[in-house]
């Protein structure tokens, strides 16, 4: 009965196989990540060439220890010895890559080949004790060296490789499985009677088999954990680098609190806080710009924003947003400091400062100079989320905001370049940050504002 006849699609051996590479292109990978991503990781891995170059060179040392220190128990020793002779060509080799894995990553190819050559150096020696001190092969059987394979194949998984443990353990067991083979070809006895198995030299089959199953059960479960790890060590690299890129469009106290919200953050969520809001313009901005190509626009945003930003962060402001050549920010809103008027008024003449550094490098250079208004005001604000469904911006809302934006248009009719609400500048100086307006307009008129305001001209 063919698929088509009986409803079912048909199984088989190519479609078995290839869902075995799929499976296995799974495991060995957690999907496609950004390239930055892998860089990490890489680098991550890269690392860890390193600290099991430096664990397998403490192995030759510890295993040389041990062999010195049993040497004497035995009687009988030939005159070429193969275990020293294979701990110092496999130290050589371990010290030729570890200075190797300094210079240069190491490509898949050479790290499968460095465990299947770690494999081989252990197996052989394992293979080599009953030659040198004149026993039968069996001998090798009731040794205690198999333990280090656990140990090889547990250094795979500092590469977060699934692969690697699993190719690892593999010749592992194939390993132990051909010693076993090769001590019944000698002549070890076979034995179904485990006492005489410990008391002799005789080989009971099922006692090898149970090692090579407790070796590849090891690899098994050490493989998946490995796995696992890795796509975690993936997702937590991507995430990682999503909230390094989502601190630079929301701001980096708006991003402590959406990592710090334990349900998430939903439309309506904010609070009420005292905070003190600075709003920034450009002035001349448009007219500079009127006949500059898009390219040349963004580049001079860039320029002014680069000057302002790290004195406005650097002072303790949030940047709430940027508004074309205006740039909102608030002190105190995303977390109470009890200084937000001192910060505010403090960094608003650091900032005056740096715009007039700016202008006279631009007039030096033959540029048309450009200078900046600054606004100050203070009073209660909700810093919290607007919007609707998967659209939400982290902001600052409230009467001071609307003022703050005012205030800095008004900044051009009463000729100053920073410019405040007095009652921002009496809870600067009872904040601790005395200033002194070079002159104080009471009563002020400003469009959009019902009320007269008392305001200060610091600059």
């Amino acid at each position: 009965m063919t698929a088509s006849e009986s409803g079912r699609p048909s199984i088989s051996r190519r479609n078995i196989f290839s869902f075995g590479r799929k499976a296995w292109a799974g495991l060995a990978s957690p999907g496609e990540a950004p390239a930055r991503i892998c860089a990490a990781v890489a680098l991550y891995e890269a690392q860890s060439d390193r600290i099991i170059g430096w664990f397998q060179l403490a192995g030759v040392v510890v295993f040389a220890l041990l062999y010195a220190a049993t040497y004497a128990a035995f009687d009988v020793h030939r005159a070429l010895e193969p275990a020293p002779v294979a701990l110092a060509v496999y130290g050589a080799f371990t010290l030729w890559q570890l200075r190797r894995s300094y210079r240069a990553r190491f490509s898949r190819w050479r790290q499968y080949a460095s465990a299947a050559i770690d494999v081989f150096v252990l197996m052989a020696m394992i293979w080599s004790f009953p030659f040198q001190y004149g026993e039968p092969a069996a001998l090798y059987l009731k040794a205690p060296t198999l333990l280090y394979v656990y140990i090889l194949i547990a250094l795979r998984a500092l590469r977060f490789d699934p692969g690697q443990v699993v190719f690892t353990g593999a010749a592992a067991a194939i390993g132990w499985g051909f010693l076993a083979v090769y001590a019944a070809i000698d002549g070890a006895p076979l034995t179904g009677d485990y006492r005489v198995y410990m008391t002799s030299l005789a080989l009971l089959p099922g006692a090898e088999l149970e090692k090579i199953a407790a070796i590849v059960a090891f690899t098994g479960v050490l493989a998946l954990s490995v796995q696992r790890a890795r796509a975690l060590l993936f997702r937590t690299a991507v995430e990682e680098a999503a909230t390094a890129d989502f601190t630079k469009f929301v701001g980096r106290d708006a991003a402590l609190l959406i990592r710090a919200s334990r349900d998430g953050i939903q439309a309506g969520d904010g609070d009420i806080r005292r905070a003190a809001i600075m709003f920034v313009d450009l002035r001349g901005f448009t007219r500079a710009t009127i006949e500059m190509p898009p390219g040349d626009v963004i580049a001079l945003l860039q320029e002014y924003q680069g000057r302002l930003l790290p004195v406005i962060e650097g002072g303790g402001g949030s940047v709430d947003k940027f508004l074309g050549d205006g740039i909102l920010v608030s002190f105190g809103a995303a977390r109470a400091t009890g200084t937000e008027c001192a910060d505010a008024v403090q960094t608003a003449l650091a900032v005056a400062a740096e715009a007039g550094r700016w202008m006279a490098d631009r007039e030096r250079e033959g540029r048309a100079p450009l200078d900046i208004g600054l606004a100050l005001t203070t009073g209660d604000v909700v810093y919290g989320a607007v919007g609707h469904g998967e659209r939400l911006e982290y902001t600052v809302i409230g009467d001071a905001v609307n003022l703050a934006a005012k205030l800095e248009k008004h900044a051009k009719v009463a000729r100053a370049r920073v410019i405040a609400t007095a009652e921002t500048i009496e809870r600067s100086i009872a904040q601790g940050f005395a200033v002194s307006p070079l002159r104080s307009l009471n009563a002020a008129e400003i469009d959009g504002v019902g009320a007269p305001v008392d305001i200060a001209v610091l600059a």
